[in-house]
């Protein structure tokens, strides 16, 4: 049995690409089930509400397991005791991290907005039916991890893929399921400063030292008005508990691609200077992989 997993606090591709990379390798004649490392946010339980699909099994260890990562390939965001798991493969959009294995992996990098376009192109290359589910969970996932196509690191290839899942998955209106999606993607009623915080969090070892950068996709950022205080008191209990040497907080408004950066730690000096009014604000930044967590590793360096 192999256990495909998406990364710590996971999002809708890592949820997502757990469920079809588990489809993909049973297609290839695998016994593969899907598991997860945390609670699914609304927006993932909105997709797998949409598509009729379950919520994968929550488990935390992998210890003696075969294991697919998927959506990831940094240590920080698999399992504890990854390291004592087999590693067979691994499928993902963003840089190489720090994996390593004793035998020779699969392992699938594409430069696009999403893990499921990879996948989406592995099921073409391979020649597996995709199922309308299958179908409606990568389109949901590339259309999430794109911003409805609007963020920086959608390509080509993501777009071509949404246009042909969207036929499979008898979806007629992409513009209303990406409306909808959005809605979702930006429900943060009832959440608390913590639960925001960890809502999208990742973690990257840098310099020697142990940084997590999180990120909150909002409709407008005065969703949050009223919460900075509690957001900034989060992240410096985090780096005080944790020991990490930074850690930050994009708020991102997804309509004008505006982002507010809420940061705590003992790098946080290195930071101070790009204020004004007290705020650090990115203008047309929507992308954490491709543009806020680059120019952090500039700063912070």
């Amino acid at each position: 049995m192999i256990l495909v997993v998406g990364h710590k606090n996971p999002d809708s591709d890592s949820i997502c690409s757990a469920l079809v990379a588990t489809e993909l390798l049973k297609a290839r004649g695998e016994e593969a089930m899907p598991i997860r490392q945390g609670e699914i946010n609304r927006e993932t339980q909105h997709i797998l509400e949409v598509a009729g699909a379950g919520v994968p099994e929550l488990r935390t260890s992998v210890a003696g397991e075969k294991v697919w990562l998927v959506d990831y390939s940094d240590l920080a965001q698999a399992p504890d005791d990854v390291a004592d798991a087999e590693i067979l493969g691994i499928v993902d959009h963003h840089r190489l991290g720090d994996v390593m294995t004793i035998n020779p992996m699969e392992a699938w990098i594409w430069p696009v907005g999403c893990t499921n376009t990879v996948l989406f192109n592995m099921f073409k290359i391979e020649g597996h039916e995709i199922k309308p589910q299958i179908a409606k969970l990568m389109m949901s996932a590339i259309l999430s991890d794109t911003v409805g196509f609007a963020s920086p690191t959608c390509t080509q290839k993501d777009k071509d893929a949404v246009a042909e899942l969207a036929k499979i998955a008898d979806v007629n209106d992409v513009d209303a399921f990406i409306k909808d999606l959005l809605i979702a993607k930006t429900d943060i009623e009832g959440l608390s400063a913590a639960q925001l915080v960890e809502k999208d969090l990742k973690g990257y070892p840098f310099n020697g030292r142990d940084v997590v950068v999180g990120q909150v996709e909002l409709a407008t950022l005065e969703q949050v008005d009223g919460m900075i205080e509690a957001l900034e008191s989060d992240l410096e209990n985090r780096c005080a508990e944790q020991g990490l040497a930074f850690a930050a907080v994009m708020l991102t408004d997804i309509t004008t691609a505006q982002t507010r950066l809420l940061y705590k730690g003992e790098w946080a000096e290195k930071l101070v200077k790009h204020e004004k009014d007290g705020m650090l604000m990115m203008e047309n930044t929507l992308s954490r992989k491709k543009q806020g967590w680059p120019w952090l590793q500039t700063e912070l360096a």
